[in-house]
């Protein structure tokens, strides 16, 4: 059995303001999952369980858990960019 809450912590998310919906969303990059909350605390607690609800279902279907990925942060002109490296290859 796979612990869930450890592939939630793993996972990589992107969270930012969206203008147009008025609210922070938050977005699990390996999974394509999206939350969003009035604050980026609020969109983060509501991404990872969304995130750990998906995975349930996966484990209870038998389907396939994605991989975590390992995420690179470089400051490139002054900017961070954060690059994701399958741990796999």
């Amino acid at each position: 059995m796979i612990d869930i809450l450890e592939y939630v912590k793993n996972y990589s998310y992107l969270v930012y303001f969206s203008l147009k919906d008025g609210a922070y969303l938050a977005k699990c990059i390996e999974l394509g999952i999206m939350a969003h909350g009035e604050t980026q605390e609020e969109a983060i607690q509501e991404i990872k369980e969304a995130v750990r609800v998906h995975l349930l279902m996966l484990v209870e279907d038998g389907d396939i858990v994605p991989p975590t990925s390992v995420n690179y942060a470089k400051l490139i002109n002054g900017c961070s960019i954060d690059i994701l490296l399958d741990k796999y290859q």
